[in-house]
């Protein structure tokens, strides 16, 4: 149960199936998942572009390494000279926003032709906000938090147009100095969108730190603005005048689509290289001649980076195969001296998975192929039933996000899971604490996958105790679970009652697997001797015949010898004393371990 690394094709084999009789508790041990990179992985990898740059390559080569096919061109001019052309999402379906002002005073026109309008000073704090109650309930007004003065009741619309560089909005905290900041009515409250040239955005596009290099820097403001070129235009049609009712915007602020943090950007240190590289390729876009977006643009889907692959769109996201987002092998973003999440290891609780896929336990996984497009097998019980799901590789990123732990935040943010669809292996956790390297592991894993064993150690169930004898009230109870055997008609012993065996024993009785030890009772507290299990095994196996043949010197006249041999005729046994092995020793104890494997060996694959 080691970690699985990356093969061409793995084909598991299941187990059989058990009716459990009690549920098995989960590991303390975690699941491990390894990869690389992070986000989904199509197209430019951020890290990866900064890599090609730091060797040499300039925007062109590194844009056309990532997107092939393409070519660099300019973008049509009404989304660059439009004022108003592009619509950015600030904060959708609200009801309340803070606003200020920085360095100078701004004007907030709350009617169209701004005959109803406030000016806001710097220092002074003031929200937009919906009415809640009252007879204006639902409308909007603009308040003056310290001196409790109201602008409104009015429509929930407005306008700031008459800032800059030099006297900034700040609407939530963040700033904003160019386009035009507007309250637009939506149905749960309003929408604060900015209008602005595209040159404009881009100053604001907070998708790669400005320190970079020149090239990668280059190349983020070309994918940039062919992202929302096409983006804009897919929602907003040729004119733009139809938005996405989500936002009342033709691109979101957020990574959903790109991130802009308007006059932050601009202010940051570096935040001029930056603004140069947007000047330095005005208008420029990527194009492919088969391309069905606007002016042949090509849509440009990126992410931090990769474990070392790009991934085909189609193994991501439903849909075709587009012919500029194919795979290609990316040593740069792979490189951990570049991008610091080039590699990462992931846990999960056993626990957790368990519930994640709505099983009684999660027990192993596969690798089936990758990356990229990876594909992983997970099986796993419901009510003692083998069950199976297969995940791609972002449905595992998915899963790591969602309830994955331990991999240590990067570059300042709070975000304590990066992942992406890169997946280079999986191990999943030992079955017991005690169990691992051991000489019977494999069997104690299955037996533990089969639901016959719930550990030694209630109530964690942490340990398996390989070393430890069975007694006979145990091996009742495994017996019984590895059978399957129904509730019990009669009570049939007298020095079981209260035991946790009882129940299994009187199952055995009815199942003729036992009589007990003499006169009505079972003697559960006595360990089990390796000529009493070999009785055991035979009548619960019920089609062992013998060969005649005598396989060991030192059970004959033993009352177990025909049993015996029959366990050794069908590989159940194979002696005590290898590699001779030509003594069983009837009489030893028999370990946890032991009946581990005797168990396998009847009963296993």
């Amino acid at each position: 149960m080691g970690l699985k690394r990356i093969l061409p094709l793995f084909v598991a084999t299941l187990a059989m199936v058990v009716t459990p009789l009690t549920a098995v508790g989960a590991s303390d041990e975690p699941w491990q998942f390894e990869g690389g990179g992070w986000g989904h992985g199509i197209g430019l990898s951020q890290y990866g572009a900064q890599g090609q740059a730091l060797a040499g390559r300039n925007a062109t080569q590194i844009l056309q390494f990532y997107y092939q096919g393409t070519s660099v061109a300019n973008m049509p001019a009404h989304w660059t000279e439009n004022a108003n052309g592009l619509w950015v999402g600030l904060v959708s379906n609200t009801t309340s926003v803070n606003l200020s002002a920085v360095g100078g005073p701004i004007t907030v026109c709350l009617t169209a032709d701004c005959s109803d309008s406030e000016v806001v000073a710097p220092g002074e704090d003031w929200k937009f906000e919906v009415i809640v109650n009252g007879e204006h309930a639902g409308k909007c007004r603009l308040r003056h938090q310290a001196a409790s003065y109201n602008s409104g009741p009015g429509e929930c619309s407005g306008t700031i147009s008459n800032h800059g560089p030099s006297n900034r909005v700040e609407i939530n905290n963040r700033q904003y100095a160019r386009g035009t900041v507007r309250f637009d009515p939506s149905q749960a409250g309003f929408h604060v969108v900015v209008t602005l040239k595209m040159q404009d955005y881009l100053y604001g596009l907070a998708e790669v730190p400005s320190s970079w290099h020149t090239q990668a820097l280059r190349a983020q403001a070309i994918i940039g603005r062919a992202f929302a070129l096409a983006t804009a235009h897919e929602r907003g049609k040729a004119d733009g005048s139809e938005k996405l009712s989500s936002c009342g915007c033709h691109i979101r602020s957020t990574t959903a689509d790109q991130a802009y943090n308007g006059w932050h950007k601009e202010s940051e240190p570096d935040g001029d290289r930056w603004v140069a590289a947007v000047n330095d390729t005005n208008r420029k876009i990527i194009t492919h001649p088969q391309s069905h977006y606007y002016a042949d643009v090509a849509k440009s889907f990126y992410s931090s980076s990769n474990g070392g692959a790009s991934e085909n769109n189609e193994d991501v996201w439903p849909g075709e195969a587009i012919p500029w987002l194919r795979s290609v092998d990316d040593p740069w973003s792979a490189d951990p001296n570049i991008n610091p999440l080039a590699q990462w290891s992931v846990k999960v609780s056993d626990a957790d998975m368990a519930t994640y896929f709505g099983w009684d336990r999660a027990l192993d996984a596969f690798v089936l192929q990758g990356p990229p497009n990876v594909l992983i097998r997970f099986t796993g019980k419901i009510k003692g039933q083998d069950v199976d799901i297969t995940l791609n590789g972002t449905q595992v990123a998915t899963l790591l996000k969602t309830i994955g732990f331990g991999y240590q935040p990067v570059l300042g943010n709070n975000t304590s899971i990066r992942v992406s669809p890169y997946i280079s292996g999986v191990a999943d956790p030992p079955g017991f604490d005690d169990s691992v390297g051991h000489i019977f592991e494999t069997a104690i894993d299955w037996m533990l996958d089969e639901e016959i064993t719930v550990g030694c150690n209630p109530p964690s169930n942490t340990l398996y105790c390989p070393d430890d004898p069975v007694t006979r009230g145990q091996m009742a109870v495994f017996v019984s679970r590895l059978l399957g055997l129904p509730s019990p008609a009669g009570d049939y012993f007298g020095d079981d009652n209260g035991a946790f065996y009882e129940s299994a024993a009187n199952r055995l009785f009815e199942a003729g697997i036992t009589v007990g030890c003499d006169d009505g009772r079972f003697c559960g507290g006595q360990r089990m001797t390796r000529g009493q299990m070999s009785a055991f095994i035979v009548r619960a196996k019920g089609d062992l015949t013998a060969s005649g043949t005598d396989h060991f010197v030192d059970d004959n006249g033993s009352m177990f010898e025909n049993a015996i041999n029959k366990m050794a005729d069908s590989g159940i046994t194979q002696g005590c004393n290898p590699p001779a092995n030509d003594r069983y020793c009837p009489n030893d104890s028999v370990t946890r371990g032991q009946m581990a494997t005797f168990f396998r060996r009847g009963w296993g694959p």
